[in-house]
């Protein structure tokens, strides 16, 4: 049965393949508490958040064998936790709640708003206003445009089908990378599949959290230039 600790890693050995598919194995040492314990994981996913000074939130399924007359204990860890989140077997995240992706959505859409008022399209003391009619659009829970809803003078630039096509617009994708990541799990996965550990990203993007992100399209230019990522995704 798995249970959940706080390891702080001690000592890192070398990986090695064993058994005759030659499965990659990672041993190292860690202290739970006062006692300092061997473990060892099989997930390659996992590999890159063991590292010597490291503490991590880890799954860890305990069994006992008996060889040569000894009996021995094995540790194996199975998960890692990062901000809260599992790491899955492909180096991505699952997915956050729902009450975080809307607290995701809500702050990017709360800066899309402030960026009208300093535009000067909005009133500033309706910045927040504005915000909640674009997330109720965003939803489908109201069939007006964003623009017609407000009266933002600034978008209605034409009439019937040409000012609809326009209130759509502000919401295409037009970020940097040419294709929208669309929530932090997203990113997180991006992360993965280049072999970006989520620290590494803090420090490019000087955050201590994702949750301070508002666009994460260019979070994630910030990090492909930074990583000297060419391709597009």
């Amino acid at each position: 049965m798995a249970e959940r600790k706080t390891l702080t890693i001690t000592q890192v050995e070398e990986v090695k393949k064993v058994g005759d598919k030659q499965i990659p194995k990672l041993s190292f040492k860690a202290k739970d508490g006062d006692k300092e314990l061997s473990y060892f994981t099989f997930k390659s996913s996992l590999f890159e958040l063991i590292k010597v000074g490291q503490t991590i939130n880890a799954e860890v399924e305990t069994s006992t064998r008996e060889w040569e007359g000894n009996e021995y204990t094995d540790r194996r860890v199975v998960q890692v936790y990062v901000d809260g989140q599992p790491v899955n077997v492909k180096g991505g995240y699952r997915g956050k709640s729902p009450e975080e992706l809307e607290q995701t959505a809500r702050l990017m859409i709360l800066a899309y708003a402030k960026d009208l008022a300093v535009a000067q399209l909005i009133p500033v003391e309706n910045i927040t206003k504005q915000a909640d009619i674009f997330y109720e659009w965003l939803k489908g829970d109201k069939p007006a445009s964003p623009a017609k809803q407000s009266g933002i003078e600034g978008l209605k630039k034409g009439s019937g089908a040409q000012a609809q096509k326009e209130d759509e617009d502000l919401f295409e994708d037009k970020s940097p990378t040419g294709k929208k990541v669309q929530n932090i799990t997203e990113l997180k996965g991006l992360l993965g599949k280049h072999k970006i550990a989520t620290h590494e990203a803090y420090v490019i993007l000087s955050i201590k959290s994702f949750m301070e992100l508002v666009d994460l399209d260019k979070a994630w230019a910030d990090i492909k230039e930074a990583k000297g990522i060419k391709n597009d995704y």
